[in-house]
């Protein structure tokens, strides 16, 4: 019996070894678990392009501008009164130029918002600037794509809107200058760069690519609307008498919808689709009139503001990240991390004429 035992024994030792060299034969001796792929710096889902520079184009958004192409197609559209004259521009950011789809009309560049933008590595489009966009250009030795540099080797003007020529131009245009202004499409190492492995195993070198900051903390489990939060139905941001932006809660598509300041959609003239976001950001900065006496002058450092996400609201304070451009704070001063999509961020100061409305679906104003 002894015998026995001590055979069947040895014989369920060499089954457990070889099951164990079966195992060892299949997965690698130095096997890790796989990376999670990179998240997009613009909306904190998974990144469509690695290792490529996100292009932020301006464009016009006046009354003589209704035709906009290009805005339902933004990840992220930053807008602000930058003068206390004339109308307010958009800023379009997409993830690079690959994904960037017919845009204009493309206006003058504002160093506001390449400020906002610098940690992400963008790639201005404009068409000219005014002596702040130029000096912050050349301050940080960045190069834009300019249509009063390169005409119409990257852009088009054959539309008019009210007498107002349109320039527009598109991706596949932009990436036919890069190489004669010298300008690469792809990020490069700096010391907010980190390498970050790829799903498809391309990128700069053995399989990793550049990565940047994120914009805003987002994640695709973020805070949630939870029975507190008021329930957020309609926006209008008032820029001043003649600038306003509104928008309108769609519960089945779960964004909030674009509104021109008479309140009809704002719709994009490339896709026919009204522009919408997950998130919206109004952010409340303290600002000042720089040395010409018209252009403002924001202050980035800390604020206040209002989150909007799923129909609800929630009041929050932000200052200068450094994982990300924004760092976020709940009205108990808990870390706020938002639901990754699509973002609208707007910058509101405390300019006479500036103010935020927002109304339940009862019509009563949240913003006291």
């Amino acid at each position: 019996m002894k015998r026995i035992f001590t055979a069947l024994k040895m014989m369920g030792s060499l089954a457990l070894c070889a099951a164990l060299l079966a195992g060892c034969a299949v997965l690698p001796a130095d096997s890790a678990p796989e990376a999670a792929p990179p998240a997009d710096p613009l909306t904190g889902l998974e990144a469509r392009c690695p290792g490529q520079r996100p292009v932020a184009v301006t464009i016009a958004n006046g009354t003589a501008s209704t035709t906009q192409w290009g805005i339902s197609a933004a990840s992220v559209v930053l807008e602000a009164r930058t003068a206390d004259y004339g109308d307010t521009s958009l800023c379009l950011v997409y993830p690079s130029v690959d994904t960037m789809p017919q845009v204009g009309p493309v206006t003058e560049g504002e160093d506001l918002y390449w400020r906002l933008l610098v940690g992400q590595q963008v790639l201005p489009v404009q068409r000219g600037g005014g002596v702040f966009d130029q000096n912050y250009l050349d301050y940080y030795s960045l190069r834009a794509v300019d249509a009063l540099e390169v005409g119409k080797n990257a852009f088009s003007c054959t539309a008019v809107w009210q007498n107002a020529p349109l320039w527009y131009t598109s991706g596949g245009a932009v990436s036919g200058v890069l190489s004669s202004l010298n300008i690469s499409a792809s990020l490069m190492e700096s010391r907010v760069t980190s390498a970050a492995s790829t799903a498809s195993g391309s990128g700069a070198s053995g399989g990793a690519a550049l990565t940047v900051p994120p914009l805003l903390p987002q994640a695709v489990d973020g805070k949630l609307p939870d029975a507190t939060a008021p329930g957020a139905q309609n926006v209008r941001i008032c820029f001043d008498e003649a600038n306003a932006t509104g928008f309108a809660y769609d519960e089945a598509r779960g964004q909030y919808a674009m509104l021109h300041a008479d309140g009809t959609p704002q719709l994009d003239a490339g896709s026919g689709r009204q522009a919408a976001f997950d998130n919206l950001l109004v952010l409340f900065s303290g600002s000042t009139l720089r040395d010409d006496g018209h252009t403002y002058d924001y202050d980035l450092t800390m604020g206040g503001g209002v989150w909007l996400n799923g129909g609800h609201l929630w009041y929050l304070t932000w200052t200068q990240g450094s994982d990300s451009t924004f760092r976020l704070y709940d009205a108990d001063g808990r870390l706020l991390t938002l639901e990754a999509g699509t973002s609208y961020i707007a910058l509101v100061s405390s300019v006479t004429g500036q103010e935020l409305t927002v109304t339940n679906a009862a019509g009563e104003n949240l913003i006291q």
